[in-house]
């Protein structure tokens, strides 16, 4: 199997920091696959697709075209580009070559493709209302702190009245942000960087990654989105020609999570002196439910695996959909109670200094 390093060209070094969608890959191997099917050469392939490209995936597809014109293999011209198609596409593509099957593997790429495309959409769209309404808050907030407070607290500031606790301390908070508004904003914003930085280090993974596995509601959505990318990605890789251990190897490369990487680390070492792999899933029972397990252990001993495992996927891409679902009917009471108390509280700070006002002018 071709190596990500092997034979870095200068197309590697140009697009490293390129991201191309999951769209435009899955469309790539579908019509790669066809012209495949219909009898072209690799070359006419590229060529045709090069032309029809836009941009920098026209680029990058004209790099691969030169690649394989000076005669390296379809696999190792794509292993140019690690940071745009990942070993999944490298590994699929090598065995299809090894195999002859490179017309079926390519579209076996495009379907992954397209499920992982439809498994993304899904988490955004669960998380879609709930960033919608805390960032409206914020902005919410901002304004009403440089410019709706400013004008209204002097006018409370100089009645000759008991003003009421809300009120007192909605004063001390426009004070604050008077005198520290700018250093507050900030501050709040480098932290945001800060954490965003730190979120994505190598170091935290475990606790990050162990935390959204162990918190309610989340932890479901985590597990069954690993669940259903290692389901399918076995699968497809097993169908394209791949053996089992080398298989694993390439599918723990898709998982985002730490834990479900490293679990999948350790089985493909001891699936390669000879254990099956649904043994070896019985020991990550927190991770992978005795359902997986046991349903492997049925694909193992009918021959039947990947069926198996396609199954698997479909099951838990429902399950995440239905997990997203409800995060989002969760979540939602829970951002309108956090707005309705934050509203109430503004209400009363500035409602009631004026009823007090006006009942003593009545009287």
């Amino acid at each position: 199997m071709p190596k990500n390093g092997e034979k870095k060209g200068l197309g590697s070094i140009s697009f490293s920091f390129t991201r191309i969608n999951l769209t435009t890959k899955a469309i790539f191997a579908k019509h790669l696959a066809v012209m495949q099917k219909s009898g072209l050469t690799i070359v006419e392939s590229l060529s045709i697709i090069a032309d029809s490209s836009q941009g920098k995936f026209k680029r990058i597809v004209k790099g691969i075209l030169k690649s394989t014109e000076a005669g390296n293999t379809l696999s190792s011209s794509f292993a140019r580009y690690p940071k745009i198609f990942p070993s999944i596409f490298i590994s699929s593509i090598y065995a299809g070559e090894s195999s002859g099957t490179l017309d079926q593997n390519l579209e076996n790429l495009a379907i992954q493709m397209e499920k992982e495309k439809e498994l993304s959409s899904k988490i955004k769209g669960a998380m879609l209302y709930p960033s919608v309404v805390l960032v409206a808050t914020f902005i919410l907030g901002i304004v009403l702190s440089f410019l709706v407070l400013p004008k209204i607290i002097p006018l409370f500031e100089g009645l000759k009245v008991d003003l009421p606790f809300t009120t007192r301390a909605l004063i001390s908070f426009s004070h604050f942000m008077d005198d520290n508004g700018g250093k507050a904003f900030i501050g709040l914003v480098v932290f945001l960087i800060f954490f965003v930085w730190l979120v994505k280090q190598k170091f935290i993974k475990p606790i990050t990654h162990l935390f959204f596995l162990k918190m309610p509601i989340v932890n479901h959505i985590t597990r069954n989105i690993n669940l259903a990318r290692f389901t399918r990605t076995l699968g497809m890789l097993l169908k394209s020609g791949l053996n089992i251990d080398e298989a694993l190897k390439v599918t723990k490369d898709t998982l985002g999570n730490y834990y479900y990487h490293k679990s999948l680390e350790e089985v493909s070492q001891r699936v390669g002196k000879g254990i099956t792999l649904s043994e070896n899933l019985k020991h990550y029972e927190d991770l992978y439910p005795k359902m997986v397990s046991r349903m492997i252990l049925v694909g193992e001993e009918s021959g039947n695996l990947e069926d198996t495992l396609f199954y698997l996927a479909d099951f838990y891409e429902l399950e995440v959909d239905n997990a997203s679902k409800a995060l989002s009917t969760t979540i939602e009471p829970v951002l309108l109670i956090f707005i309705g108390l934050a509203v109430g509280f503004l209400a009363l700070s500035i409602i009631t200094p004026i009823y007090n006002i006006t009942g003593n002018i009545q009287r």
